[in-house]
């Protein structure tokens, strides 16, 4: 063990630990979830005191030799793998002291600890490189924290919307795959008119196009950064122009050339906005996937007592006592992730607008939030691709047997015969329990070339 004080008194730390004691205190009082801080949120925080400690360096108000010890305890750190390590390196609960402070701290010291150590002095004496009056130079965490939140959420982003598209893409395939079988359309669970099983996958396909936009959108408001404005916004104890060289390090480390200050630097200390509007697209992106997820699930009930026109790839077996059945597992475990995101999100509203006067104290929660569900996501979406969607297949004759039963075919002859008459026919279809097209012809409501011409499956699910 090895000895530490602060303003709260002394305390002894493992001697091998790179944290130091404001980190243990808070190791100590939040011992809460056993969640810790999200991986991507360590990766930002440690390219953020990077960039502070080059920017610092640029304007003369850091030391060349310390900037560039702190720039190499930082690129030493970012080869570590703390899953491997957590207990020397970050300890913090992901349910902390309001703002971050204990996760700011944590990241001072363990850089602090690194750069003292290249440098030859012993773990904990701080001898050259101090967490507060180096590491943390011209930064809060008040400024600092919600920076690398909006930061470790947008790069954790982009896999999102790439894992978005790669199922576009597959939907795509199986629009193209299916566009000659036929189908009978619903509406209220009820028939409706014939449909081929293509359109309906080119509407889902459709659909995560419009929720990849929606996020990509949301990520725009993620770039704006109130770097600089220190404890409130108006940038106290910053020296001129370190903002302007920390937007220019961030776009590099982040390789963001979109990466933007903030206008008002107060705003970004009292509003966690796009924090609100990102978890926002992931909560439309859940309830539209669920609802599709869903329709599978509908359209592949059964298989002797459901709609079975289309097959699911099977994954596992779906019972432990009832012999050979199967469950779309996959696509269940997909309903329950996003109803973790759902819930995020509610969570995430009420830590939006828990803040009181300059600050937002509820930003740890809101990052753990937003770095879960986007990661959650991520990989349910990678699962239900390779494992469900991408192998789906169709019941060619049990859709065509359904097309041809649907009672509303009555629909494409009520411009001939009348809404009253194609209504008969389809009651007297449903009461005997007989097919619209073969109640047509025994009547003879059409001729011939009206029946070719108006109940031809094919042609009546042609888009106009």
């Amino acid at each position: 063990m090895r000895k530490e004080k602060d303003s709260l008194g002394e305390l002894e730390i493992p001697k091998d630990a790179y944290y130091g004691i404001q980190s243990f205190r808070a190791f100590k009082n939040f011992q809460i979830s056993g969640t810790k801080i999200h991986p991507e949120l360590i990766k930002s925080y440690l390219l953020l005191k990077k960039a502070a400690a080059i920017a610092n360096q640029k304007i003369n108000s850091l030391d060349e030799k310390i900037a560039h010890v702190i720039v190499q305890a930082v690129d030493d750190l970012l080869e570590i793998d703390f899953k491997k390590f957590p207990d020397k390196y970050f300890i913090i609960d992901a349910y902390q002291a309001g703002a971050g402070t204990s996760q700011n701290m944590n990241a001072n010291e363990v850089i602090a600890n690194r750069a003292n150590e290249i440098l030859g002095h012993k773990l904990g004496t701080y001898l050259s490189v101090n967490p507060n009056d180096h590491v943390n130079m011209s930064q809060s965490t008040n400024d600092s924290y919600p920076t690398v939140m909006r930061l470790s959420t947008l790069n954790l982003s982009h896999s999102l919307i790439t894992e978005l598209k790669k199922l576009s893409d597959v939907f795509n395939q199986k629009t193209l795959e299916f566009d000659d079988v036929i189908k009978a359309g619903r509406t209220h669970l009820q028939d409706a008119v014939p449909m081929r099983l293509g359109q309906e996958f080119s509407a889902y396909k459709i659909t995560i196009d419009q929720l990849g936009e929606l996020i990509l959108h949301a990520q725009s408001a993620l770039r704006i950064l109130g770097i600089g404005g220190s404890a409130i916004g108006s940038g106290i104890n910053v020296q001129k122009n370190y903002k302007n060289f920390m937007i220019l390090e961030l776009r590099k480390f982040f390789q963001d050339e979109h990466l933007t200050l903030s206008q008002n630097m107060f705003a970004t200390t009292q509003s966690q906005l796009p924090l609100m509007i990102y978890s926002n697209a992931l909560r439309a992106t859940a309830l539209e996937l669920t609802r599709i997820l869903n329709d599978l699930r509908l359209l592949s009930s059964g298989p002797s007592t459901g709609f079975n026109e289309i097959n699911l790839p099977p994954t596992q077996p779906g019972s432990s006592i009832m012999p050979g059945k199967v469950n779309p597992s996959i696509l269940e475990m997909g309903n329950q992730v996003f109803f973790k995101v759902i819930g995020n999100d509610n969570a995430m509203a009420m830590a939006m607008q828990a803040g009181q006067l300059e600050l937002n104290v509820m930003m740890p929660v809101m990052a753990q939030l937003a770095l879960e569900s986007t990661q959650i996501m991520t990989e349910a979406l990678k699962t239900i691709r390779e494992l469900c969607i991408s192998n789906i297949t169709a019941n060619v004759e049990q859709c065509l047997e359904y097309a041809g039963k649907t009672s509303q075919i009555a629909t494409a002859i009520s411009p001939i015969v009348g809404y009253a008459r194609a209504a008969e026919i389809t009651k007297k279809a449903l009461k005997e329990k007989r097919s619209v097209l073969d109640l047509i012809k025994e009547e003879k409501i059409l001729t011939e070339d009206q029946f070719k011409q108006l109940l031809d499956l094919r042609k009546m699910t042609e888009v106009n």
